[in-house]
């Protein structure tokens, strides 16, 4: 102070000596609440409600904010339903706050290095201008690189780096003392191969005795999420609210609310109160590890400014939306209102029921069979196949299923697989039949091998091909870019789905029922042991979110178990297609002419006995007949 009335000291100097005060002044015993109630103005870009901030309007935050504010705390984990503060407690606020009183470098890290540029421009920019202790704070880079100036704030002491979560380099950028990572749960679970994203964030803060960790986010996936794996190994503390009866404090549960008096019971003296009676007497943190040095913080949207009518309304719809089969409504339902994971539903196929299904076959060709396709699963040290039988409305019977050992670079299993293609099985009337198409799988690690073969053999019906995820793939369609190798491309979540629909089938000679064969004896042959119907359902339909957020079906397979077998049935029935792009109208066609039936009726046998196979195709005839004019049997 001396300096700035002493006359003789130069105006600039005395102007770089006010800067260096205030960057050297310890900050004071003030918390980041404290700055928010005095500084902090919401701007037009984040709510509907702009102005300053009041802490009374969402008082589970005031805990979260003095949390970051606390030095002996090194790391916060918040876990909250959406729209509900979240990111203006755990990350804007924090910013205001150490811009303000404790400058640093600061890295915020968004989802993707896109939401990074959203951030920036929607919630950051606004704050920096709305709130007048930092307007003007943050310096004007001298870079040209637009994304220099959208990424990164200068100010004095510190930087704000926006990084992204699918962005290695971003992360990988510089030391910082404050990391702030907003919905680490939408992060991917491993970068490129170079790690979690969290953990090199986290990274960046080892030169800091000083540095503060803050995870927040809205939990996904059980025993995926992140957050709530973290919130885990903490001080689990839980937003309560005092029973106005017994005077025990809980957090608000949606098992506890009774929707027809919209009032929630207590889970300790079970008497219901309303939501004001509840809240008379406010709120508070109780922790279930209350020692622990991780500071964690869960509150759902039961305690947002939404009417509890509202979420009743939302769950209601969601349901009736899961009932019809679309899960969607209710998994955001689960995440963002109740703050808590959705835990993933598949549809299981037991093996051993599948087991039991064998059947002894009356010939090697069973009656009904109209095609034979193969698919073949290209491992490193072998190759898997199996033969299938296709009739009418994809009825289908496992011929054979088997493994040619030998390394797939070397000639030895594709002259096998020759001879094996070569193969004829008999019907009972003794017509032999080979197998029309055969798909052989690309996606391995024996690409340039596979297309040599298939090259050589598109004339016998062998085609490569290369699966593609996704339900609204076709289930084939020739590759564009490698249109001259004969690649089509195949549709396998649509085919899975396809075949685990008539998995489930228990009804032989109905649509898409299997079969598979079995010895007199009882004993498994052909390749259709126990091994087999294990990978056939090794894998299951999973309701998930992908990259983007959205919730979708994946097929993930189970821990430890191999698919091959679900891989070469998938194979088979894209063959079959490849053979016939109209391939359920065409094995109508094929079905109608009986080729199991021919030569027996060639030498006069009695035709009154008919199979009931046979039987199911005169019927179809007589749909068939009935539709071409204009009927309805």
């Amino acid at each position: 102070m001396l300096i700035q009335n002493d006359m003789s000291v130069e105006p600039k100097t005395k102007t770089l000596c006010g800067r260096l005060f205030n960057l050297l002044r310890p900050p004071p015993k003030m918390t980041i609440t404290e700055w928010a109630e005095k500084n902090r103005i919401v701007s037009s870009e984040e709510t509907s409600s702009p102005g300053p901030w009041y802490s009374e309007r969402v008082p589970y935050t005031v805990g979260i904010m003095d949390a970051i504010s606390d030095i002996k705390t090194e790391k916060v984990i918040v876990v909250t339903g959406a729209q509900m503060a979240k990111t203006n407690c755990a990350i804007m606020n924090p910013i205001g706050f150490y811009m303000t009183y404790d400058p640093c470098p600061i890295m915020v890290v968004q989802p993707t290095i896109a939401m990074g540029h959203t951030f920036s421009g929607k919630r950051l920019t606004p704050m920096l201008r709305d709130t007048s202790c930092l307007r003007g704070k943050v310096a004007m880079e001298k870079s040209r690189s637009t994304e220099n100036k959208i990424l990164e704030k200068s100010f004095p002491g510190g930087y704000i780096v926006i990084a992204g979560a699918n962005s290695a380099p971003s992360l990988k950028s510089r030391p910082v003392r404050v990391v702030l990572f907003d919905e680490v749960d939408e992060a991917p679970q491993d970068l490129a191969g170079q790690g979690d994203p969290v953990e090199l964030a986290v990274a960046r803060t080892y030169a800091y005795p000083n540095r503060k960790v803050v995870l927040a986010s809205t939990p996904t996936l059980k025993g995926k999420s992140r957050i709530e794996s973290a919130y885990n190994d903490s001080s689990k503390e839980r937003w309560s609210h005092k029973c106005p009866h017994c005077g025990e404090w809980s957090q608000y549960s949606w098992q506890r609310l009774v929707f027809d008096v919209m009032k929630m019971s207590c889970p300790y003296c079970e008497t219901l109160h309303t939501r004001i009676e509840w809240e008379k007497n406010g709120g508070k943190w109780i922790a279930e590890n209350p020692d622990h040095e991780v500071r964690g913080f869960h509150v759902n949207a039961l305690d947002s400014q939404g009417s509890w009518d509202k979420l009743v309304t939302k769950w209601i719809e969601a349901n009736k939306y899961s009932k019809a089969g679309d899960h969607s409504k209710l998994i955001a339902f689960v995440n963002t209102v109740l703050a808590e994971t959705w835990e993933e539903r598949g549809e299981v196929i037991e093996s051993h029921a599948l087991e039991k299904r064998r059947e002894v076959y009356q010939a090697q060709i069973p009656d009904g069979v109209c095609v034979l396709t193969m698919g073949v699963d290209v491992q490193d040290n072998r190759l898997a196949i199996e033969v299938v039988g296709w009739g009418l409305d994809f009825e289908s019977w496992g011929i054979e299923y088997i493994e040619i050992f030998g390394d797939p670079r070397k000639g030895d299993v594709w002259i096998r697989l020759d001879e094996y293609l070569a193969k004829s099985w008999a019907y009972g009337n003794g017509k032999r039949i080979q197998i029309r198409r055969a798909a052989v799988d690309t996606g391995g690690h024996m690409t340039p091998q596979v297309y040599a073969y298939c090259k050589a053999r598109q004339s016998r019906g062998v085609y490569p091909i290369k699966g593609m995820g996704g339900d609204k793939v076709p289930l084939t369609r020739p590759s564009v870019k490698n249109k001259e190798k004969g690649l089509f491309m195949v549709g396998v979540d649509g085919i899975k789905s396809d075949i685990m629909t008539w998995l489930k089938n228990e009804i032989p000679g109905s649509e898409g029922y299997c079969h598979f064969p079995k010895d007199e004896d009882n004993i498994p042959i052909n390749g259709y042991s126990a091994d087999y119907f294990d990978m056939l359902t090794s894998e299951k339909k999973l309701l998930v979110r992908n990259k983007k957020g959205y919730p979708e079906y994946q097929w993930h397979l189970s821990a430890g178990k191999r698919n091959e077998g679900l891989d070469c049935r998938v194979y088979a029935r894209a063959a079959l297609r490849i053979m016939l792009p109209n391939d359920n109208a065409s094995l109508r066609n094929m079905h109608y002419s009986e080729p199991w039936a021919s030569a027996s009726v060639a030498r006069g046998s009695n035709q009154s006995a008919v199979t009931p196979t046979t039987a199911k195709s005169k019927r179809a005839k007589k749909n068939q007949l009935g539709r071409n004019n204009g009927l309805s049997l």
